[in-house]
């Protein structure tokens, strides 16, 4: 047997050795190519290898960059170093790139949904829930609060349709235990000492309310 702990070899294993032991939802399967036997796949056999360094490239800035952010500063006593400083420029520079890329086509490779889009939308969706408080990433604007990102609001509001049932904000929130506390190392990082900060000084909390209900409405014209 093989046994791995890597979603993208795990992504891959799914959308091609087992690609014949399910079908996706039909409105995710419109939005599919086919593989060489008609099974609907995330990973195109013409587009293996692109799709490989691809991923790569978006997991290292963003996807495991929000986590070389956060984490780098955690690990590092809360207060900001060199890595951390260089995790959050990437972060908020492949958000910018990403959000150039959508105004111009559907999806990250063009118009078909593929495993890259699956696995950033899941970081996206976490966005305004937990990552930008949580890991102190507050430089980076909004997604589905606000207009930081216009592009980017309409993609996952897109995908929000087909990907809802695997979407869990409350579980998100928790998971990342999001509360004031976790805003210490935004103000030690700013050379104060968080008991003298007062509870309205801190960066707010999104309102779960308010980021599921964006998610939910249309996600109007797109490429």
């Amino acid at each position: 047997s093989i046994v791995s702990n890597d979603s993208w070899t795990i992504v891959k294993m799914m959308s091609t050795a087992f690609a014949s032991m399910g079908k996706p939802p039909p409105a995710a399967a419109a939005l599919m190519a086919t593989d060489s036997a008609s099974h609907r796949t995330l990973i195109p056999e013409s587009q293996r290898e692109f799709l490989d360094s691809q991923q790569g490239v978006l997991y290292n800035a963003l996807l495991n960059g929000v986590y070389k952010a956060g984490l780098g500063l955690m690990k590092n006593h809360d207060v900001e170093s060199e890595p951390v400083l260089v995790a959050r420029k990437e972060v908020y520079e492949k958000l910018d790139e990403v959000e150039d890329l959508l105004s111009k086509q559907r999806f990250l490779l063009g118009d078909k949904l593929t495993a890259p889009d699956v696995r950033l939308a899941m970081t996206l969706f976490r966005w305004d829930a937990s990552y930008r408080v949580a890991f102190v990433l507050m430089g980076g604007r909004g997604i589905l609060l606000g207009d930081g990102y216009p592009n980017l609001k309409a993609y996952l509001r897109d995908l929000y349709v087909v990907m809802e049932p695997a979407i869990d904000f409350v579980a998100i929130r928790q998971y990342y235990r999001i509360h004031q506390s976790v805003n210490k190392a935004f103000i030690r990082s700013q050379g104060k000492k968080f008991e003298e900060e007062k509870e309205e000084d801190l960066p707010p909390i999104p309102d779960l309310r308010e980021i599921i209900a964006s998610a939910k409405q249309p996600a109007g014209s797109r490429p």
